[in-house]
């Protein structure tokens, strides 16, 4: 696929474009795509990218769901088409649920954006351009997807399966500089890949995994489609038959979540508001576990041992959220990475969550999950804070809270050195990779980048376009 402008061939396809919520969006898309990004806006995009591509490195050598290590999926290990590729390696950057989250949407748009970006991509684009892009897919999807996420949750439906594809078509429209009515196509024709539900989170089973994959994949697909003339829905997204509607939105709410649009995508930057995983558990999870790895230090092997009540205090949405606020032991590695139970028992115990050690936990963990209750009452903040206390057999009481966990682009670097060759992978790439990420948009920077990658799939196969 040529990297330069698509350009429309029938003029009404542009005329036929009205102003509803596909061709907003996409004239954001096309906009963001020819300008350059404001100094924050790059370095924010920079230091997400670093840590969507750290772990999922990290994630190096995983099982995929439901194979065991030694049987592949041709798509998935050797992908020959750029939408495998895009699925091939949003799966692997989700696989230790360390991706990002844009908090206010709830949705994971680093692992359905930026595998997309990357698999179509050429070898030799500019790296400015390239980050431009993703912040274009970030600021679509979580404009959009901060009005959805209500409606959306009342729906039993996961924000990333509904949102992620429209994200990572916007961003690929982004990347090929499709014309605007080509980008609205991209992005109705992704809309309609809209999908995916939380049960997974009650019942512990797999398609949380390949939820982000496919909506990396479909909405790459959906450019693709729309660059080669396919045409989508006017109104796919606030249409009497659109996603809108199959969400349950009326039309005086609908009304107003499209006239809302254009300040959402002017407003902050989404890339920028992005919560970064410094532990592998949900996002909800993060702040909890934090404050829990900080009290392990103030208890001896002997306090732990009196441990009686440890309470985790989030907000009440927070709480509420299908699988945190688990009532058994998790029978898998999914309902243990939801389960605030389960990490803030596994903090205590081991002063810290490795991917490994969450499920079936030890038996200290376990013993100390049973006496962890989670309850709401915090306000809502913008990062899933928490508060955890400790109450020991003596009396004592050890409190701590926080806001969130600040992960940024040195801390990234620190899970680089010791998460990569824990997966296999040579220190020589962990110490190169923040410095490879900072100058991706110097000359020749996207070609540095993958270069350094080869040798391991799927990764070695991005930007070859």
């Amino acid at each position: 696929m040529s990297a330069e402008p698509v350009t429309a061939t029938l003029v009404d396809r542009a005329e036929q474009r009205g102003a509803g919520a596909a061709a907003m969006l996409a004239d954001h898309v096309v906009g963001a795509a020819r300008a350059p990004l404001a100094e924050p806006v790059r370095r924010a995009a920079k230091a997400v990218l670093l840590h969507n591509l750290v772990v999922g490195l990290a994630a190096h050598g995983m099982p995929l769901p439901g194979l065991p290590r030694s049987h592949a999926l041709p798509w998935a290990e050797r992908p020959a088409t750029a939408p495998d590729l895009a699925f091939a390696t949003a799966l692997r950057m989700g696989a230790r649920a360390q991706h990002d989250e844009h908090p206010r949407s709830v949705t994971h748009l680093g692992s359905a954006v930026t595998p997309a970006v990357l698999a179509v991509a050429p070898r030799d684009v500019d790296g400015g351009r390239l980050l431009a892009a993703i912040a274009a897919g970030y600021q679509v999807g979580g404009g959009l997807g901060v009005a959805l996420l209500p409606h959306v949750r009342a729906r039993g439906m996961r924000a990333t399966g509904v949102v992620g594809p429209i994200a990572s078509a916007a961003a690929v429209a982004a990347v090929l500089r499709l014309d605007p009515a080509a980008a609205a196509d991209a992005i109705a024709l992704a809309a309609n890949r809209a999908a995916g539900y939380t049960e997974v989170w009650l019942e512990g089973t797999d398609e949380w995994r390949l939820q982000t994959a496919a909506a990396a994949r479909d909405g790459l697909e959906s450019a693709l489609w729309a660059a080669g003339g396919a045409r989508g829905a006017t109104a796919a997204i606030e249409g009497r038959s659109g996603l809108l509607h199959a969400l349950g939105v009326d039309d005086e709410r609908g009304a107003a979540i499209v006239g809302e649009l254009p300040g959402a995508l002017g407003g902050e930057s989404v890339i920028a508001q992005m919560l970064l995983k410094a532990h592998p558990v949900c996002a909800i999870n993060q702040a909890a576990v934090e404050v829990a790895i900080g009290l392990r230090r103030e208890l001896s092997d002997a306090d732990l041992a009196t441990v009686e009540r440890v309470v985790v205090r989030l907000s009440d949405a927070d709480a509420a959220y299908p699988g945190i606020d688990l009532a058994h032991p998790p029978a898998s590695w999914a309902q243990a990475m939801m389960d605030a139970r389960q990490g803030v028992a596994i903090a205590l115990a081991d002063g810290r969550v490795d991917a490994s050690a969450l499920h079936p936990g030890s038996a200290e963990a376990l013993r100390l999950r049973a006496l962890v209750d989670v309850v709401g009452g915090l306000p809502s903040t913008a990062a899933h804070g928490a508060a955890v206390e400790v109450e020991l057999a003596d009396g004592r009481r050890l409190e701590g809270a926080c806001d969130g966990v600040e992960v940024d682009a040195e801390r990234s670097a620190r899970m680089a050195l010791e998460l990569l060759p824990a997966a296999g992978l040579p220190l020589a790439l962990a110490e190169r990779l923040p410095a490879l990420v900072h100058s991706i948009d110097e000359a020749g920077g996207v070609a540095r980048l993958v270069d350094a990658l080869a040798g391991i799939a799927p990764w070695e196969a991005l930007c070859r376009a």
